[in-house]
Formats: structure tokens, sequence, C-alpha cells
């Protein structure tokens, strides 16, 4: 059989029997094999499912074959010297590393060593400076509650202080309403045709940051999201939807530090201090609290870190349209966003106009529009800071 595309010639098309050794497809989960391994299958005697086993070194991946009764996969091995392909059916696993299941073992087998604290243990050991002094006081506070009121008192006379501190650091500001916008509204494509071109997530979140974030990524994913140091149910639950995913992507974990990111601006958009220098804007990584003292500033302030109407307008914007890069159709709930950044409806509405988001008809659904599709802002709204 001819392909009309590009003339191959399907040579083969294989069949196979239910009990034959067929090629597998191994998906690695929390990352990707960087070196050589060697790989068997075997059969459970309990339930006689198939399993995959990979031996990369000391480490050991196991999984499940993948079997779907509603349809079955093939693959094209094409011949480049004699331009003929063969179709052959091939089988899917994921695996994961063995310490997952040894640490599941160890649960059933010593009391002391819960789920609960086995993903303490992980994320003490490989989360960085702040998830290991997160697990450390999580820890104190359930053994003494004296922790709990000192840490309240404290919080109290800092929000006191942060109250009685002078404005006397803002500087004049004589822009135009439109160089101000551009200042605070992440960098879009307004030539786009298509709603995935409309932003590049790395001109809202530097690409240099998101790599660094590797770890961060892989240990929240493996982290229950319940016990995880995010304050908003909403973004635990976007965490929830990609650990219950049967496949996870590359994208998946590109969302985790979105996710990661949103928190931190979550923190700055309810900030009361005028400084950001000395405040924990993150309890996952430092790396995104350095990013974000740093990019929302506001530059007109002598003093480094300051905080002002700038920098909340700034990380509004941003957090809309962060937001709405990982939702599957582009869309995010008004409401949801009002109640988790303390902010009203209409001001939302406001800042989603700004970055091409509209509400659906009779919704109260934001949805991001095509830059030729949005009209422009009323004439009278102007975003510029007072003087």
């Amino acid at each position: 059989m001819n392909d009309d595309d590009d003339g191959t010639l399907i040579e083969t098309v294989c069949d196979h029997k239910e009990d034959e050794q067929l090629p597998t497809i191994v998906h690695f989960q929390n990352g990707s094999l960087g070196g050589t391994a060697e790989f068997c299958t075997l059969m459970s005697k309990t339930d006689r499912k198939k399993q995959v086993v990979v031996t990369a070194g000391e480490q050991v991946y196991t999984g499940d074959v993948q079997d779907n009764q509603e349809f079955e996969t093939y693959i094209c091995i094409r011949n480049k010297s004699t331009d003929t392909m063969k179709i052959v059916p091939v089988q899917q696993s994921l695996v994961s590393n063995y310490i997952y299941q040894r640490l599941d073992g160890q649960k059933r087998k010593i009391p002391m060593l819960s789920r609960e604290l086995a993903n303490k243990k992980l994320l003490k050991e490989f989360g960085g400076r702040k998830a290991s002094r997160f697990v450390d006081n999580h820890e104190k506070m359930l053994v003494n509650v004296d922790v709990v009121r000192q840490d309240l008192d404290e919080t109290v006379k800092s929000s006191v202080q942060q109250e009685d501190e002078d404005d006397d650091t803002l500087a004049d500001v004589s822009t135009s309403n439109e160089a101000y916008l551009a200042s605070i509204v992440p960098k879009c494509n307004k030539e786009a045709t298509d709603l995935d071109q409309v932003y590049d997530v790395e001109d809202v979140i530097p690409s240099v940051l998101l790599e660094r974030l590797d770890e961060e990524a892989k240990v929240v994913f493996a982290t229950p999201a319940s016990t995880l140091p995010i304050k908003s149910e909403y973004l635990k639950n976007c965490i929830t939807r990609i650990q219950e995913k049967s496949l996870t992507s590359k994208q998946d974990m590109l969302h985790i530090k979105i996710i990661i990111y949103l928190d931190a601006l979550q923190s700055l958009i309810s900030l009361r201090s005028r400084q950001m220098q000395k405040v924990e804007l993150s309890r996952i990584t430092e790396k995104i609290e350095n990013d974000i003292r740093h990019r929302f500033e506001d530059p007109n302030v002598a003093k480094r870190g300051t905080r002002t109407n700038f920098s909340t307008e700034k990380a509004l914007t941003h957090f809309i349209v962060l937001a709405l890069l990982i939702s599957e159709k582009h869309e995010v709930d008004i409401n949801v966003l009002s109640r988790l950044l303390a902010t009203s409806k209409e001001r939302i509405k406001q800042y989603a106009h700004l970055v091409n988001a509209l509400p659906k008809s009779r919704s109260d659904t934001l949805s991001l529009r095509l830059p030729s599709k949005v009209p422009p802002l009323k004439a009278g709204r102007r975003f510029q800071r007072k003087k």
C-alpha cells in the first residue's frame, strides 16, 4: 500500500497474539532517562498483570503495562534505505522510582513512618532551605502551642509597624497612561490569530527562573497538595488535578512552576508592608521571592524593594495572565479571583481587560480573547498612579 503524501510503501502490518511480547514505550514519571538502562517485563503471579522493570545504575523504576480494552496502539517504523514502513503494535507503561513503593512498604511494616512523614522527609531533603524550614516549623507547631502564639504576636507587632511607616519614599510620577500600562502589563502578541499565541509564559516569568525550578516542581508534584505550604485552595486544587493524571507531561510540570509563582504573587498582592525585602512571599523557594522583589518593586522609588500601587497593579495583571495560561480553555472564574486576591469583581474585570480577557456573555467567567477582538479601554479610565 502506498502513502499518497510521500510515496512511502507500507510493507507490513504486524498482527499479534495476546501472549506475545510486544515492544514497550516507557514514560518516566517526574523526569526522563538520562543515560543507559536495562529493561525487562514480569508477570504478577497474583493478578496476572504485566509489569515493567527498568534499572539505571542503582535506580530502579517499575510500572504496570497499560492495557486498554477499547483500542490498541501502533507505531510506524521506516526503513530509509528501502523507503518502506512497518506498522507494529506496541504497549505502554508509566514507571516511577522504586523509592515510592519502598516508602509504602515501610508504612505497612513500621507504623511510625506514615505517608505524611515520608512526604515530609522528601520535602525536607530535596525541597531546599524553604521547604526544610516549613517542615521544621510545622513539626514544632504540632507539639508546642506556644510557637503558634508567638508567631501570631510577631505578626500583629509587624503589622502595626508596617502601618506606621511613612510614605515619604514615594516619588512623583508624570508618565503617560500608555507608558504606565506598558510597565505593568505582560508582553503580548497583538497579531496573534490563535489563543495559544497571545502570551508566551517566558514573557511573564523569566525562562532562566523556570529552568531553575525543576527540583521544586518535582517535590511539589510528589507531595499531597493538602500538606503544601500554599495559601490558596484554588491553587492546591490545580496541583491536585495534575497529580491525578495518569500521565504527566512537561506542560504539566511547567504549570506546577507557574502555580508556585502564583502563590508568591498572591502574597505580594495581599501585602500591607511598603517593603518587600524582608517579607516572606513564598514558603517553597527563595528563587521566586528574589525575582518578584526585583521585578515588581517600584522603579520610581529610590529605596530598594519598595512596594507601591505600581507593584500591586503589575502583580494583578500578571496573576490574571498566568491563571488563564494554566487553564485548559484559557478561562477563569471572576468570583474565584475576587476571593483569592481580596479584590472586588469590578476591579478584577478592569485589570483583566488590560490583558485581553473579557467576561463571557451572561457569565462571571473571564475568557482570553485575541487582542484584535478586544475593544479599547474607555478614555476616562486612567491607571496612571497619582502624584
